[in-house]
């Protein structure tokens, strides 16, 4: 598992941590107790408190590598991990969740970042903690490609969700495929977020019109 795989990192790399967020008390122990199972020795790794968002961000750029999460990937986290000028590693998985880092970093243009497995996740980490050349360069091109690539690019980013939204819209015009009553919803009943009716689509003035008159939606959990 990842906690296994860390650990074969940190006794690849020497005077290497891990530091993560700070759990409750028997997270933390839980965690010390089995990486001592697989040798790691106390100290190796290290737990710190939750941090406003501007700290949280400066401390990425304390943090050599980011070792991500591959089940369930770092979202912000990991935009703001980049955001820092930080690497982060992370192992492509098969659902929504374990692929959003993927994603970043291939957008990003850092591609060789990305791991299929526990076994490329570790070599990945281990290569760069043992060779400072190769971290630096890689450091550096994360940093510049903030400003080059369109993981940042926030003015590209609303263009497209328009253009995207125009598409929709154009196939409607043309197919008129939408779903307009919940008779035609493909998802049981328990799985459904809302339990409002869809509605047909509407004027966005008659939209804001709709949300001032009403209540909100009651929602559930799936």
């Amino acid at each position: 598992g990842t906690l296994h795989c860390w650990c074969k990192i940190l006794l690849r790399v020497p005077n290497s941590y891990i530091w993560l967020l700070k759990f409750p008390a028997i997270g933390e122990s839980n965690v010390q107790a089995k990486a001592a199972e697989y040798g790691v020795l106390p100290g190796r790794i290290i737990f710190s408190n939750v941090a406003p968002k501007e700290e949280h961000v400066r401390r990425g750029r304390v943090a050599d590598v980011c070792l991500d999460t591959p089940l369930c990937n770092g979202h912000t986290t990991g935009m703001d991990i980049l955001w820092s000028g930080t690497p982060m590693i992370t192992m492509l998985g098969e659902t929504l969740a374990s692929r959003v880092a993927a994603s970043q970093l291939t957008t990003l243009g850092c591609p060789e970042l990305v791991a299929t497995n526990y076994r490329q996740y570790e070599e990945i980490a281990v290569t760069l903690g043992n060779n400072p050349d190769e971290l630096h360069a890689m450091k550096q091109k994360v940093r510049l490609a903030r400003a080059t690539s369109p993981l940042f690019n926030i003015a590209k980013f609303a263009s497209d969700l328009q253009d995207l939204y125009r598409l929709i819209w154009d196939r409607h015009l043309v197919r008129h495929d939408h779903i307009t009553d919940t008779t035609k919803r493909t998802l049981p009943a328990n799985r459904l977020l809302c339990t409002e009716p869809l509605l047909r689509p509407v004027d966005p003035d008659d939209y804001m019109r709709i949300i001032q008159q009403h209540s909100a939606p009651s929602w559930r959990p799936y």
